[in-house]
């Protein structure tokens, strides 16, 4: 007869029943276990986990995806996950609304509180991007209304180099990643809040926004991907709470969400009391999202505004400056296609095409080999190399790229591999050629953008990915034309769960005559 007494003995023994009895069914009884893929990704989500926190995601999955032939069109990437990793599948998975119900990672309160970036059901999502979304998001508003805005940002930011070269007379390098980022952080605070918080005036990481962004990488990118820590550890609240960022953090994400909080308060309070603006007579994105209504025409929950202007702030600063750092990179690094960016720019200056700065529209009239180097140089380091998740729900399954997709298994891609797919973009799909995007075929050229997945697609497209563009479209064409840059250190680009940012990219800065 068992008797505590035999407890020691017993639990052990059924911890390792129940362990032997789920690698047993991944590898033999899992809905997904004909599908092809290493043996030590089958057995469980950790291995998958492991290579992300240890920065190597990205370009594991591409080298994944080369030792199979070009006819296997989905790989097992984890226990319940498949990896598609050509282009021509990405229509299927992510312009589907029956494939729209986000992966298990968004609902762990991992990411904070509840966003538009982390709804899972589609419906809900699709209720909720209809209240945030509208007019302010397109590039015609941004052209008109913001614009002049970004305007200052970018002569305060040419200024700072300015300066910087000048007192640098001995050739101090300057880490251009760092910078970048710092004015993309100023831009989303100036967009959303309505004023800058000075990363770019004080010429530093206000906050440590940035570096506390970044440091919380690993714990992100080891959740994202184990499923076993996500079920046993951030199911629960108390440990959500010890692990994850505090309202009253003094810096970083936490501090953030602090300022979406009062600023979203002292909003309402201005409104209520009918008291006039500062005067500066634009509407900032603080403004949209107050005036957000849902299905029923009422006004969005506190909670839900405050995780909203937190998301814009979170999603638009570090990425972008990842994205401009990385462009910047590849142009200075190309010999010969840094002399064509500076032909065409020194062309159209001449000929009293350029504004100063430089404005949105005149790069994409008159800069074409420049905005094929911005989308060149997205395509192979997109900021955002996640793994985005989506929950086959129909019954019997799905179809995609002509594999068959049990229901209930979870699906993803990403901008890293499908960036790559030599299918899409030939046997030179791995160089940085910013003519790919150029010349009179345009049925090519349309096949290229509706391949673009750097901003996701579909439904679940980024909201801010013209915000993104208009920084692109402006800042590096103004500095090339105002500079000379020398690369001391290319730095690396480097992954931490989806996210990219530029590490130790450093160069000397001179003025050009």
């Amino acid at each position: 007869m068992l008797s505590l007494s035999h407890l020691p003995l017993l639990l052990p023994a059924l911890f390792l029943y129940l362990f032997v009895r789920r690698i047993l069914d991944n590898l033999f009884f899992h809905r997904l276990s004909s599908f092809p893929a290493p043996f030590y990704l089958r057995l469980s989500s950790l291995p998958l986990a492991l290579i992300s926190l240890f920065r190597r995601e990205p370009e594991f999955l591409f080298q994944l995806s080369k030792k199979y032939p070009p006819s296997t069109r989905a790989i097992r990437i984890s226990p319940n996950l498949l990896f598609f990793p050509h282009a021509s599948a990405l229509k299927s998975i992510y312009w589907s609304s029956t494939h729209n119900h986000k992966g298990s990672l968004y609902g762990t309160g991992a990411l904070g509180p509840t966003s538009l970036f982390s709804t899972l059901p589609a419906d809900d999502h699709k209720t909720l991007r209809k209240s945030l979304g509208g007019a302010h998001w397109s590039v015609s508003y941004l052209k008109n209304e913001q614009e002049p805005r970004i305007d200052s940002l970018v002569t305060s930011f040419v200024a700072q180099l300015r300066n910087f070269s000048e007192q640098s007379p001995r050739g101090e390098a300057i880490s251009m990643g760092d910078k970048l980022a710092q004015f993309a952080a100023d831009v989303m605070t100036l967009l959303v809040f309505g004023k800058p918080w000075g990363f770019i005036a004080h010429d530093r990481d206000e906050k440590r926004l940035l570096a506390a962004f970044r440091e919380s990488l690993p714990l992100f990118s080891f959740a994202a991907r184990c499923t076993s820590f996500r079920e046993l550890i951030l199911s629960s609240g108390l440990i959500r709470s010890l692990i994850l960022p505090k309202m009253d953090d003094k810096t970083g994400s936490g501090y953030l969400a602090s300022q979406g909080k009062l600023a979203v308060a002292r909003r309402e309070k201005e409104r209520d009391e009918q008291l006039p603006d500062d005067g500066a007579g634009v509407r900032d994105y603080l403004d949209y999202t107050l005036d957000a209504r849902d299905s029923k025409g009422e006004p969005l929950t506190r909670a839900q505004k405050e995780a909203h202007v937190t998301l814009l702030i979170q999603a638009g600063a570090d990425t972008t400056g990842s994205a401009l750092g990385s462009i910047l990179r590849f142009i200075l690094q190309d010999p010969d296609c840094l002399e064509k960016v500076e032909r065409e720019i020194r062309t159209a200056e001449e000929r009293g095409l350029l504004s100063t700065p430089v404005l949105y529209e005149e790069t994409k009239q008159h800069l074409p080999y420049f905005v094929a180097c911005i989308k060149e140089g997205l395509r192979l380091n997109p900021p955002a190399p996640n793994l985005f998740g989506r929950v086959i729900l129909e019954k019997g399954g799905t179809v995609i790229d002509g594999v068959h997709v049990p229901q209930g298994a979870e699906v993803c891609s990403d901008p890293y591999t499908v960036g790559r797919d030599p299918e899409m973009y030939g046997p030179g799909a791995e160089a940085f050629r910013p003519e790919r995007w150029l010349g009179g075929d345009e049925k090519r050229k349309a096949e290229l953008e509706a391949a673009s997945f750097v901003f996701s697609m579909g439904p679940r497209v980024c909201l801010g990915k013209e915000i993104a563009y208009m920084e692109m479209y402006k800042v590096l064409p103004e500095i090339v034309r105002r500079f000379e840059f020398d690369v001391v250190e290319p730095g690396k680009y480097v992954d931490r769960g989806g996210v990219a940012y530029n590490r130790g990219f450093k160069v000397l800065v001179r003025r050009r005559n």
